[in-house]
């Protein structure tokens, strides 16, 4: 979310560059989230069942959500996205 001006007619210096630190996480987190549902045919799908997003009685997480965190897991394990320098 961008940061507003507040009635100011323009951010200030540290606003501008705290707001361009978010916005480079940002297309960080949404390359690795294309990169794992490309990746990963189980997280290709539009649809996902019903039954894949309830949880079960005695149970932490959905379905759904254990297949994410593994296939998160396994892309943390795999060549990173950004090239290390």
């Amino acid at each position: 979310m961008p940061a507003f001006t507040r009635g100011k007619s323009q951010l200030s210096a540290y606003e501008v560059e705290e707001t361009r630190k978010i916005a480079n996480v940002r297309i960080h987190v949404e390359r690795v989230i294309g990169l794992v549902r490309r990746k990963y045919q189980i997280l290709q799908s539009r649809a996902v069942p019903i039954e894949r997003m309830l949880t079960k009685p005695g149970e932490a997480l959905a379905l759904i959500d254990k297949i994410g965190a593994i296939c998160c897991a396994l892309s943390n394990l795999s060549v990173s996205v950004v090239p290390l320098e």
